[in-house]
């Protein structure tokens, strides 16, 4: 039997509906990604190292502060780490950033931007742990509290509870990419990066492990030995020093989900801007559609210094013919 040929809304219909593509069981995209994080740290390893380095130097200090006596040296030491913690975290998302936009990594220009948006993470990051230790501290306690009279080892409870703990903290490590990547809020940036891995946490979950197994060979043997450090300020230096190293991989990571899954961006930050306000943020023409294929844009290569310095004139004269148009 002929079928009837279809009619001009069926074939516009039929062009506007994308193919339905095949998706990957969890555990492939989960390796894609982390394969995907590698290729977008292997395009400027020096720029990676010399961040990281950088900012391993206050983890460092309160190694050797930490090493004298006295009340001083004690406080000093357990305060400097929070510098590898707070702004090494930040610079190195953002230098991850850099690099899937075909940039490379000067932590010249990184430095004043993470500082720029320290108060925006210290909200975010001060939600998620509060929603984080809220509950599983409590829970840590009332274990413990019934491993003692088990007779069981003192590390049970953290045993017990370590799987729950990696599931709910992937399901909060997105906000602090919806904060400084997007600039959203950080009560919305958390309710962002809950509602985006609630459907795809056992895939989350794989990734960061398998990111943080890439690592284990060095890192593993690495931590074993801080592990036999009597003094607690020198041990957490070392320890903080070690993840800071271990970060790249598994931001690069994160990050190729969180732009395969991200929102759109919010009516706010859409084109046209003030120039003023795209001078004080990130640059805002980095929302880009993505192909949900696992980093496709980290195989590119970077570009030469000339064409990045064209093409950044070509977005600065566009959005200013917008800003006139609107004008």
């Amino acid at each position: 039997m002929v079928k009837p040929p279809l009619s001009v809304a069926e074939l516009a219909e039929a062009e506007a509906t994308p193919a339905r593509r095949p998706v990957a069981p969890w555990w492939k995209q989960a390796m894609l990604y982390v394969l995907a994080g590698l290729r977008i740290c292997r395009r400027d390893i020096a720029g990676i190292i010399t961040l990281a380095g950088l900012f391993s130097l206050p983890s460092l200090a309160a190694v050797v502060v930490g090493s004298y006596p006295g009340t001083l040296a004690y406080w000093i030491g357990t305060a400097l780490p929070w510098i590898t913690i707070t702004l090494g975290n930040i610079s190195m998302v953002l230098a991850i950033e850099a690099l899937d936009a075909g940039q490379p990594i000067i932590p010249a220009q990184i430095l004043p931007a993470a500082i720029r948006w320290f108060p925006r993470y210290i909200v975010t990051n001060g939600i998620t742990t509060f929603l984080f230790w809220g509950i599983f501290t409590p829970l840590q306690w009332l274990l413990g509290q019934e491993t003692i009279r088990l007779n069981w080892p003192p590390y049970a409870p953290l045993l017990l509870l370590i799987i729950p703990m990696l599931i709910w903290h992937v399901h909060l490590v997105f906000a602090t990419y919806a904060a400084i990547v997007d600039n959203h809020p950080g009560l919305r940036s958390v309710i962002i990066s809950i509602s985006m891995t609630r459907r795809r946490w056992l895939m989350v979950v794989t990734a960061f492990v398998g990111s943080v197994l890439v690592e284990a060979p060095v890192v593993g043997p690495l931590y074993l030995l801080i592990t036999h450090v009597t003094n607690p300020v020198v041990a957490t230096g070392f320890t903080w020093m070690l993840v800071m190293f271990m970060r790249p991989l598994f931001i690069a990571t994160l990050h190729e989900i969180y732009e395969d899954f991200r929102p759109l961006p919010p009516p706010h930050l859409q084109l046209p801007l003030p120039l003023m306000r795209f001078f004080s943020r990130q640059n805002i023409l980095k929302f880009r559609p993505r192909s949900r294929s696992a980093g496709k844009e980290a195989r590119q290569p970077l570009a030469p210094a000339g064409e990045r310095v064209h093409g950044h004139l070509i977005q600065l004269t566009t959005l200013v013919s917008r800003y006139g148009r609107r004008l």
